[in-house]
């Protein structure tokens, strides 16, 4: 998946493209908490005893391993629960429509990053014979990823502005998350894994809490910005790359979107 500050470039792109549109494409009232809101399915990582299966719960995908992302049964759950989150999200007067619509960008922003970028980086591993089961092969797309993010921060055009939206301290009105107890682990609290498109409607879809959202930009502001270090030289994946992939990116929801708002 497109790494923070890649998904704060995509956010960028979006902005323009609704700036020449006088507005009409994304409509929004905030464009700050839209830029949080394409941050916010990442911002599970900030829950206490965080695993990966509650990311791939925030990104739509359970059940679905990034290996047959692309099947097209897989797809098509994809897309569902993105248009059942999108129908209850964004028509509920009580919530921050901004920051769901982010939410969403986010989403289909990872996903032309799956059907993309992520074939190439496993096609290059692969020289290595490595797969997408190797843990080794995360740590270096993680690297790779890291240091394109740690070098958009320093260069991308209008990402000084996308800092400060990390600053914001709004309370965006967020689905506050359900958290239901296990039955061969009462005594902790874990998310409810959604198994089927279905599940979206009987648990209302709730993903991340106001507080991881708040945990997770700071986290962003001072991982990427504040505290970044001076990038290096991805190997895989290239900064070349990465700024094609915004470009696509932006584009790719530009067509899209309107199938989900």
């Amino acid at each position: 998946m497109a790494g923070s500050v890649e998904h704060l470039a995509v956010t960028i792109e979006l902005l323009h493209i609704d700036k020449k549109t006088g507005g009409s494409f994304l409509q929004l009232k905030d464009p700050i908490h839209f830029a949080l809101g394409n941050l916010a399915p990442d911002g599970i990582m900030s829950r206490k005893g965080y695993t990966r299966p509650m990311k791939m719960h925030t990104h739509f995908r359970d059940g679905i391993p990034d290996w047959e992302f692309t099947a097209a049964s897989n797809l098509q759950l994809f897309h569902q629960r993105i248009r059942q989150f999108s129908e209850e999200m964004l028509r509920d007067e009580s919530l921050d429509r901004d920051l769901y619509l982010g939410y969403i960008t986010h989403i289909l922003t990872d996903e032309i990053f799956m059907k993309t970028v992520r074939p190439e980086f496993m096609k290059k591993i692969a020289v290595l014979g490595l797969t997408d089961r190797d843990a080794k092969t995360f740590e270096y797309f993680t690297y790779d990823v890291n240091q394109i993010d740690f070098r958009l921060g320093r260069e991308y055009p209008g990402m000084h502005e996308m800092r400060a939206c990390l600053l914001c301290e709004d309370d965006c009105s967020i689905r506050e998350m359900k958290h239901v107890p296990t039955q061969d682990q009462p005594e902790k609290e874990r998310y409810h894994i959604q198994t089927g498109a279905e599940d979206l409607q009987k648990t209302a879809c709730d993903m991340i809490t106001s507080q991881e959202l708040a945990d997770s930009r700071e986290w962003v502001r001072n991982f990427f910005f504040d505290q970044a270090p001076i990038p290096d030289r991805p190997v895989y994946y290239t900064y070349k790359r990465a700024l094609q992939f915004i470009t696509e990116a932006a584009l790719f929801i530009k067509d899209h979107l309107p199938e989900y708002i």
